[in-house]
């Protein structure tokens, strides 16, 4: 009977399944004493558990991995949200930037007083730049001998004339009546400012290269048509001369001996013109053979005096 009891006793306790409260199976060692306290207790009542059955293993890592998937999902369709949110932010933020950019309104177009302003403004900034370009020479002194005679006189005609122009006029008169040995001392000085004059010239004209006189003097010739005054080309010996066709070669041929010393230009250049277009092939071969030589000379005198290849040659036509 004992037995009996015991062994039902071991069946209470595996009815209790605390094997199944813990995440791993777990040995539970029952002593003989509390398998007899069991047995007093059960032989006058039914064995009954006395503590609910517990969720196995499985169903309590079911609930888990449920509850760790809920909390996942959740995030996932905060931050999609989030994201199309902002996507569609940026979108309208885009549209309405194009949009405003679309709504630009244009420039007014200039009335005909502010074309004719901005043309006044920008022909002044032309002269302005071909000025710059042109170069100034040194300033000169005085070479004429009548003029210095009358910057001489000019002092003492001040002395007795209050005005400027009575003394100058003064100054004039008295300029006709110097004496031989003045004349002499003013024609001195004006020889030694003429030397002094082209000594400043020639040392200015070589503080600057060959290329810049070459386009100084392309500006001066600019300017000469866009304004009234004259502008003179800048003298250098270091200016390449342009090559001569071989009409022109001919023409100056004909020339230098002075047969036509007794006719005018108008007509010898016409004798000239009607010789040449008598002239059969053969007889021009020399000339043209002698302007293909003058052109070569140019090519190369050009490489050397600017450093660069002629116009003709950088935009590949023929001079």
């Amino acid at each position: 009977m004992p037995l009996t009891l015991a062994r039902r006793g071991v069946g209470i306790l595996r009815s209790l399944y605390l094997s199944d409260a813990f995440s791993h199976p777990v040995r539970v060692a029952i002593a003989q004493s509390h398998v007899r306290r069991i047995c007093l207790v059960t032989r006058s009542q039914s064995l009954r558990p006395i503590s609910k059955p517990l969720p196995s293993t499985g169903v309590l890592s079911q609930r888990l991995i449920k509850t760790y998937a809920t909390t996942t999902d959740d995030n996932p369709k905060k931050t999609s949200k989030t994201k199309t949110s902002k996507a569609k932010k940026g979108t309208r933020e885009t549209k309405k930037s194009l949009s405003t950019e679309r709504k630009r309104p244009g420039k007014k177009p200039l009335t005909e007083k502010q074309k004719e302003a901005k043309k006044e403004r920008e022909h002044r900034q032309l002269i302005k730049d071909l000025k710059e370009a042109a170069l100034k020479p040194p300033q000169k002194l005085p070479e004429r001998r009548w003029n210095l005679t009358v910057m001489h006189k000019l002092p003492e005609a001040m002395k007795t004339h209050g005005n400027q122009t009575d003394a100058f006029r003064a100054a004039t008169e008295l300029a006709k009546t110097i004496s031989q040995e003045e004349r002499e001392r003013i024609s001195a000085l004006a020889v030694a400012n003429k030397n002094a004059n082209e000594a400043a010239y020639e040392e200015w004209i070589k503080s600057h290269s060959p290329l810049e006189i070459k386009e100084a003097n392309l500006a001066r010739i600019k300017l000469s048509k866009l304004t009234q005054k004259k502008y003179r080309p800048l003298r250098d010996d270091r200016l390449v001369k342009r090559p001569l066709g071989a009409f022109v070669i001919f023409y100056k041929e004909r020339v230098e001996p002075g047969d036509f010393k007794h006719m005018s230009i108008r007509d010898i250049n016409a004798q000239i013109r009607e010789e040449w277009r008598g002239m059969t092939e053969s007889e021009k071969e020399k000339y043209l053979q002698l302007q293909v030589a003058d052109k070569e000379r140019y090519v190369r005198e050009y490489r050397e005096a600017y450093g660069e290849e002629p116009a003709f040659l950088r935009s590949g036509k023929d001079e």
